[in-house]
């Protein structure tokens, strides 16, 4: 947890690390110059220097500096017509180093597709972040609804066929604790969000070797997903399948598609 203190204009305090000590190590202007790039959202995609400023809490020559630094290494830049700034596409080049770093995600593509077309459903490759599925790859099938999900969107980790896959292979306690941190919330009628259900749900699941969710996020969807697990047994990723409930109920989906999903992160899980 981080209590940034300096004179750019937030709150004086000093900066601690997880375990309650000051950070020496860390550099404070990195931390708000991180802060103005996160600030941009489907919401708003476009902000004044004004609005940047009380967003971020800075005062705002402080704002104006790092405004003008993050434009001139070009992840900022401003919108000829509204004058408003906003995030340029160089800002992808991080997430792509990423994905092209990322040991699992080249590697899986091959099976991924290979899954697609035995099951005619969306494809997913997804890890856990906290206290959210982050997805790394996916491959759109034609059947599937529209829910919105590219590249690097979070989802709840408690609500989500992935989310609760990669959360069943975790110690009991290390579960509870990650669901204790989550915005426990009922996001359609059929979200399953108490504690102690999640919890129960969990053992069944690391049982049968997957987990099935049924319009828990997304209306209309039925999503199964399975672990891939590291050598030392835990979740290192999770690869999971998507499709309408209009195209297939869900006891026909989990009987057709569980064997092929769980073959398919094993194969994972030995790369």
């Amino acid at each position: 947890m981080l209590a940034i203190g300096a004179t750019d204009g937030i709150t004086e305090g000093n900066s601690l690390n997880d375990e309650g000590k000051e950070d020496r190590l860390l550099v404070k202007s990195v931390v708000k110059a991180f802060r103005l790039l996160e600030v941009f959202d489907a919401e708003n995609p476009a902000l004044s220097v004004k609005q940047l400023a009380a967003r971020c809490n800075l005062d705002r020559s402080a704002t104006q500096r790092f405004v003008h630094t993050l434009m001139q290494l070009g992840y900022l830049q401003r919108n000829p017509e509204t004058q408003l700034i906003e995030p340029s596409v160089r800002t992808l080049d991080i997430a792509a180093h990423f994905l092209h770093a990322h040991p699992l995600v080249d590697k899986a593509r091959p099976y991924l597709l290979n899954l697609s077309k035995e099951t005619e459903g969306s494809v997913s490759l997804s890890v856990m972040d906290g206290v959210d599925v982050v997805y790394l790859s996916r491959l759109l099938s034609r059947n599937m609804l529209d829910t919105d999900i590219t590249i690097g969107s979070r989802l709840p980790v408690f609500c989500t066929a992935p989310g609760l896959a990669m959360l069943s292979r975790l110690p009991e306690a290390e579960a509870r604790e990650i669901l204790t941190r989550s915005s426990l919330q009922a996001y359609t009628p059929s979200t399953v969000w108490e504690p102690a259900a999640i919890m129960a749900r969990l053992s069944s699941i690391r049982e049968c070797g997957y987990a099935l969710s049924v319009e828990e996020y997304f209306l209309s969807d039925i999503s199964l997903a399975a672990a891939v697990l590291d050598r030392y047994n835990r979740p290192r990723a999770a690869v999971s399948i998507s499709m309408s409930r209009s195209r297939k109920m869900p006891e026909a989906a989990e009987e057709e598609i569980s064997g092929l999903l769980i073959a398919t992160a094993r194969q994972l899980s030995v790369l």
